[in-house]
């Protein structure tokens, strides 16, 4: 099972107090898009968004609908956490070796247990340029 983790890039100049706070405002971030059913995928340095895809018809007809609810009952993501931090970046992710964290890497990956399947992920963990700019303009830098 792969660790799930992202790190975010931020400026210097950030007390250790601000890089906490940065990081739960990414959480936040991470979840409120997540609940629009929107993740991100790598563009470069940073993230761009897309729609997750569907549910199967099969899993829809046992869910009630085809929306993907990665929110649907909290644990996994209530589980994302700020793992650490340096003066230039924030590492968040799910505990190593986690029960919400082989559930993250399924979502991941869309493996669900299975081979991985690109088709079927729903890739959350990560920030998009915009996001951390949008984050970042409610903490002066250097301010504690």
């Amino acid at each position: 099972m792969a660790w799930q983790k992202v790190r975010i890039e931020i400026p210097n100049g950030f007390s250790p107090e601000l890089r906490e706070e940065i990081g739960e405002a990414m959480i936040v971030m991470i979840k409120d898009r997540s609940a629009l059913g929107t993740g991100v995928k790598p563009s470069g340095k940073y993230f761009k968004t897309y729609n997750f895809p569907e549910y199967s018809e099969k899993y829809a007809e046992r869910k009630g609908s085809k929306r993907v609810d990665l929110v649907y009952d909290d644990v996994m993501l209530n589980d994302i956490r700020v793992l650490s931090h340096k003066a230039d970046s924030i590492l968040i992710g799910f505990e190593n070796g986690s029960k919400e964290n082989a559930k993250a890497e399924g979502n991941q990956l869309g493996s669900y247990g299975r081979s991985p399947d690109s088709k079927k992920a729903r890739r959350f963990l990560g920030i998009t340029k915009e996001e951390l700019d949008a984050i970042l303009a409610a903490y002066p830098e250097g301010e504690s």
